[in-house]
């Protein structure tokens, strides 16, 4: 689906060729994997966090909608972000 991490949000620096691999492990991509596993294929998930989302995460939980076509909400700490179909509806603008 053309999903590039976005390395210049991420503040860990573990050289130039292991840059994306702590992006793999932020806690919305982990929750998001275990909604998939283990909620109802009509259940829509919801992520809360008392930090910002981040935008390598924002990229990915909007190609995630669309892939699976599962509405994702991620409450952070400014907003609620609703992606479905791709799209976030804070038109991205966090």
């Amino acid at each position: 689906m053309g999903y590039t991490a976005e390395t210049e949000h991420d503040l860990h620096y573990m050289g130039e060729n292991r840059k994306h691999e702590p992006l793999r492990h932020h806690s919305e991509k982990l929750a998001l994997t275990l909604g998939l596993m283990r909620l109802p294929s009509n259940a829509s998930i919801r992520i809360i966090k008392n930090l910002r989302i981040c935008g390598d995460c924002h990229s990915f939980m909007k190609i995630a909608s669309s892939c699976t076509g599962k509405e994702i909400i991620v409450r952070d700490t400014n907003m609620f972000h609703h992606f479905k179909n791709g799209c976030c509806s804070c038109r991205e603008f966090w």
